[in-house]
């Protein structure tokens, strides 16, 4: 009887799987980030056109991936692996954060662009974080629009820096992103 049930129960998981894959919202690419750590003497940043973001309907937020190892230094004076070794990219390769995003109030009529303060809920290390920030959305039928500029304190994430780095860090992080969109490509 078993050996009947598990060939059955396979199917259905995958089944399941495949199911919950073809709803799945898919993410816009190419969209720009520019994180800055800020130094005892200087500022170390750094760039990234590889952000990825999507609408999540359920939650009504904008969910944001960013792969650390596409963080790139964006002057001479950045050290190339400081970004990776800071967020400990081997072992947490990505930094995801969520941004409140009310579809009904950014495409309520109003064709100018709006800043509302939005809570953000921010993913590093494992170590979750939320914020509320303005943020500016341009509003479109099948697209959000969207910038902000945020900071974090790495003390009060509690996370884990490389011994290398704590006498030259001050602990403080700027996020900004500009003109970063998700397109809903599903219906065209």
């Amino acid at each position: 009887m078993t050996k009947h049930l598990l060939p059955v129960l396979l199917i259905l998981l995958t089944m399941v799987s495949v199911r919950a894959q073809q709803h799945r919202i898919p993410y816009t690419s190419n969209n720009s980030i520019f994180v800055s750590l800020e130094g005892e003497r200087s500022t170390y940043d750094f760039a990234s056109n590889k952000m990825l973001v999507r609408y999540n309907e359920n939650t009504r937020r904008l969910e944001c991936l960013l792969p650390i190892a596409m963080l790139l230094p964006a002057n001479d004076s950045t050290p190339v692996a400081m970004a990776q070794d800071v967020f400990f990219s081997s072992r947490f390769p990505d930094i995801y954060f969520e941004i409140e995003a009310p579809v009904e109030q950014i495409n309520a009529g109003n064709r100018n662009r709006q800043t509302l303060n939005s809570r953000i809920f921010i993913n590093i290390q494992g170590i979750i974080k939320e914020t509320v920030v303005p943020v500016t959305f341009t509003p479109d039928r099948n697209m959000i629009t969207f910038s902000t500029s945020f900071e974090l304190m790495l003390q009060s994430m509690r996370l884990k820096v490389p011994a290398r780095y704590t006498p030259i860090l001050t602990g403080r992080i700027l996020f900004t992103i500009h003109s970063a969109r998700w397109a809903d490509l599903r219906n065209r």
